[in-house]
């Protein structure tokens, strides 16, 4: 159809289509779209400043999500502040807000987040929230950022609103005058329940009109100035219908935010909110890439038809981006806040690899960044976004309903698998300027033409197109990544014609991008993944020494960075004031998943120890999302084989319920499953060895029961003790005070891990943690690679693992599997080969042990039918080991039964 004359802002642009990256081809039979857009320039509402002005992407820190991004800071600072930079900086930032847990030390999904006042009478403390200090360390960067606060439980001494109000205004009040920032966004309510309104609409008034315990007018007037949101529910807003009908609730709220679905209600209340009464309407806790997608264009996928969905498909980041445009058509939302956006816990944790940035490994430095966050830039960088200012002259651009649309199927997940129109407008309220962006998440091409008119930018240069797509065969992953693509000259009616090939985005604008150095330079590749290990040159194949790792938890001289404007490093100061002071502060490399694992120092002592401080006879406890005792992880997941040992005493002799213990494990890898084995003590002598949360031997030291006795066993609660345990191979080593316990042989061994240490809800304390390796034994996997990880990033096109035959391999799979891919493969004679640099290799993945192998080493049969074992998620299913360290290929068949790979691991 022959679009209507119109006002162009640019000549017309033809941007021809090519098909996109590896395994992925268009259909023959792909019935294209050929749609028609016109940006009407009476439909910018530059006179709506709150319900559609485009705000842009946020991050939610919470349920420990953050917790190891301080030890970034301190380890690697040029890190950490390249990290802020390119996640807030800039004059176009990616993330404009963050929102902030206020933890109760309780596990509300992936772990616990610090609570700032323990009990009523404690001073609050905001430096051991790590999302505290992040916000103001980027406030560093985006002055502008906007800072919210919501709970999933509290504390158990918050016992009705009242103190709540309190607990937040103290922590709000703790902040600023720590930081320097005050808080501008409060939920008063608890996450993901349905709202209290009247206590909303009370709460609104509270902070409104107080007046008390202020430092200062200034103090007082920010604080006034917070607003509230409500009411972050999993799910449709269930309060859309009650702000349309209630002017007063609709005064009291600012923000109507609810989680994950797009859409809106049945009668279009949350529509209505953002465009009659102009209110800001959030995707207030929204999902973002699934996995690394890096890797994502070898999968094989079918969806519908053809294999491959490039770095689109289930669970991707082109798939969150059709959440952004339905997201906004359907409900008006123009704020995504991402939870989490930056995953910097270990891997195994709930909610694993579903993130923007993967932040692991503090001790190397090593960050992926994944191409999730230039499909926001896609949006971000070609218009002006954030908070209008109260005069309305800030120019933040205004999403347009008129000129947006979406056919993608589904709520949470977006499915765009239909090949069906997909598109987001802004445009600068002066009519100047506009760009659309346009989500292709399916193997079928599609063409648009747009159309302008009552513009106001007759005359200014041609549209610049920029896409984003997987590369193509023989190219570095990223060579696509963000491209500009180039201007042309206009058609014969004025239209602009824009082809978006097969699971790409592209972006169309009148700004004059292309020029900018900024624009053009890729995100950082990531590097190698360094094992913990003291020895400096622990990624080799020896260490030098036999401590992987020790820590005493008291860090005295150790200084962390200070971060002055523009995220510059500008002074330190000292570690364990930056992170909560002597008697909380948080140590390194430490990730709870639940209580509250921090370094203490007893009034008196000279000697500072880790403690848990959640005493439930002392503060109580909150309620929890997710239960279970206190427990903290710390270490490397290819840690394989070594001693791990640490000294324990007791505050108080509770036994009364018989949860007063201290528990040490070894091999963790599954969040929700713990160690596999484990050693558990109470003070009075007793201990268990424990196999898979089962009693494999046990007894009492004083008595002799077990076997073992240890004469003159101090049994008061407050003495020390050291628990030891060794993993060599399949044989497990109890041991205490230097006495051995137990020795036990899993027949099914699981092999590496990291270091586990809990207790019940007691005060207890740990000291002179030692992570030694074992004479004869391999200390850790010296690399650990993804199933799908078939080229180097870092060295492209250097091949790594090569499959042959067929395979299943998928994308966007469970939080349980190692980057959410697998590969399954298909019937005898599939094969998988990899050359690499070490003793032996082995894959690891769930499997039933079905799988029966062939395995050849550098072109010669070692075995005809290697036998798998049934496994777990993270843990192994087959290893082949005792090779002469050097150079090797290694390909395994599968003869028969099925093999399921999920990581390939070299022994060094």
């Amino acid at each position: 159809m022959r679009l209507p004359r119109a006002v162009l802002c640019a000549p017309a642009l033809f941007v021809a289509a090519v098909l996109a990256g590896p395994l992925i081809n268009t259909p023959m039979s792909a019935a294209e779209t050929s749609t028609g857009i016109v940006l009407d320039g009476n439909d910018i509402k530059a006179g709506n400043v709150n319900g559609l002005t485009f705000k842009g992407f946020g991050m939610l820190s919470a349920n420990s999500t953050s917790e190891l991004l301080m030890d970034y800071k301190a380890q690697h600072p040029g890190k950490y502040t390249e990290l802020l930079r390119i996640l807030f900086g800039g004059p176009s930032p990616v993330l404009t807000n963050v929102k902030i847990e206020m933890g109760n030390d309780r596990n509300n999904s992936t772990g616990p987040d610090p609570a700032t006042m323990r009990t009523e009478s404690e001073t609050p403390n905001v430096k051991r929230d790590q999302g505290f200090q992040l916000a103001a360390d980027a406030k560093k960067v985006n002055p502008a950022l906007k800072v919210g606060l919501l709970r999933w439980n509290a504390p158990a001494w918050v016992t009705d609103n009242d103190k709540v109000y309190t607990w937040y205004k103290k922590t709000i009040l703790e902040a600023y005058r720590t930081y320097g920032f005050m808080v501008d966004y409060v939920n008063p309510g608890l996450n993901e329940r349905t709202p209290d309104l009247a206590w909303s609409k009370r709460y609104a008034s509270l902070v409104r009109t107080d007046a008390s315990g202020f430092a200062n007018a200034a103090e007082r007037a920010l604080y006034n100035r917070i607003q509230v949101v409500i009411s972050d529910e999993a799910g449709l807003g269930s309060f859309g219908g009650a702000m349309v009908a209630d002017a007063e609730l609709r005064n009291a709220v600012a923000v109507a935010g609810y989680h994950y679905t797009p859409d809106d209600d049945s009668a279009g209340n949350f529509k209505r909110l953002a465009q009659v009464f102009d209110k800001e309407v959030w995707n207030s806790e929204a999902q973002a890439t699934f996995g690394n997608s890096a890797f994502r264009p070898n999968n094989n996928t079918k969806d519908p038809t053809v294999a491959g969905t490039g770095i689109g498909g289930k669970n991707s980041a082109l798939e969150m981006g059709n959440t952004i445009i339905k997201g906004f058509t359907n409900s008006n939302r123009t704020n995504f806040i991402y939870q989490p956006a930056i995953g910097s816990f270990y891997e195994g944790g709930q909610y694993g690899f579903k993130e923007l940035v993967s932040a692991r490994d503090p001790w190397s430095g090593w960050l992926h960044y994944d191409v999730g966050i230039d499909i926001l830039r896609h949006f971000s960088w070609f218009a002006k976004t954030g908070w209008e200012n109260p005069g309305n002259t800030a120019g933040i651009w205004r999403a347009v309903p008129q000129a947006s649309h979406t056919g993608a199927a589904g709520t949470n997940p977006v499915n765009g698998r239909n090949g069906t129109p997909s598109y987001l407008t802004l445009a600068a309220p002066d009519k100047r300027n506009f760009s659309t962006v346009f989500m292709n998440d399916s193997e079928y091409p599609q063409t648009y033409r747009i159309s302008t008119v009552n513009m106001a930018c007759t005359g200014t240069p041609a549209l610049e197109t920029w896409e984003t797509r997987a590369a193509d065969r023989g190219q570095a992953f990223n060579a696509d990544y963000l491209k500009y693509r180039g201007n042309v000259t206009a058609g014969s009616d004025g239209g602009y014609t824009v082809n978006v090939k097969p699971y790409s985005v592209v972006t169309v604008t009148t700004l004059a991008r292309h020029t900018n150095p900024a624009y053009r330079a890729p995100l950082p590749v990531e590097g190698a993944r360094t094992v913990l290990d003291t020895d400096a040159s622990g990624s080799g194949h020896h260490t030098q020494d036999d401590t992987l790792y020790a820590d005493g938890f008291d860090y005295t001289g150790k200084r962390t960075p200070v971060l002055g404007t523009g995220g510059a490093i500008v002074g330190s100061e000292d570690f364990v004031a930056s992170r909560g002071g002597s008697e909380s502060a948080i140590p390194l490399y430490t990730s709870d998943r639940n209580g509250a694992f921090e370094a203490y120092r007893p009034d008196g002592s000279r000697n500072s120890v880790l403690r848990q401080q959640l005493d439930k006879a002392v503060d109580g406890l909150g309620d929890a999302w997710s239960g279970g005792d206190p427990v903290t992880r710390i270490g490397d997941s290819r840690w394989l084989n070594y001693e791990a040992a640490i000294d324990v005493s007791f505050e108080n002799n509770g036994l009364q319920d018989g949860a007063n213990y201290a528990l040490l494990g070894v091999r963790q890898q599954h969040g929700d499953v713990g160690a596999p084995y484990k050693l558990k003590f109470t003070f009075d002598g007793g201990w268990q060895l424990i196999v898979d949360n089962k009693v494999a031997a046990g007894g009492n030291v004083v008595s002799g029961s077990g076997g073992v006795a240890i004469p003159g066993f101090d049994t008061a609660y407050n003495a020390w003790h050291k628990l030891a345990l060794k993993a060599a191979g399949s044989e497990l080593t109890a041991s205490l005070d230097g006495v051995t316990l137990a020795r036990y042989t899993d027949p099914a061994p699981r092999l590496s891990g990291r270091v586990e240490i809990g207790s019940g809800y007691y005060h207890t304390r740990f000291d002179n943690l030692r992570v030694r390796t074992l004479d004869g034994f391999t200390p850790y996997y010296t690399e650990l690679l993804d199933n799908l990880e078939m080229t180097d990033l870092s060295a492209p096109p250097a091949t790594k693992l090569v499959y042959g035959g067929q395979w299943a391999h998928e994308s966007g799979k469970s939080m349980y599997n190692y980057q959410r891919t697998l590969s399954t493969s298909q019937g005898s004679g599939s094969t998988l080969s990899y050359t690499f640099t070490g003793t032996g290799l082995d894959i690891t993945g769930p499997n039933d042990g079905s799988a029966v192998l062939e395995t050849t080493v550098d072109g010669s049969i070692t075995d005809s039918a290697a036998h798998t074992t049934a496994s777990a998620e993270f843990y192994q299913t087959f290893g082949l080991r005792g090779l002469t360290y050097g150079r090797h290929t290694v390909q395994i068949k599968v003869r028969s039964g099925v093999l399921v790979v999920d990581a390939v691991a070299v022994v060094g």
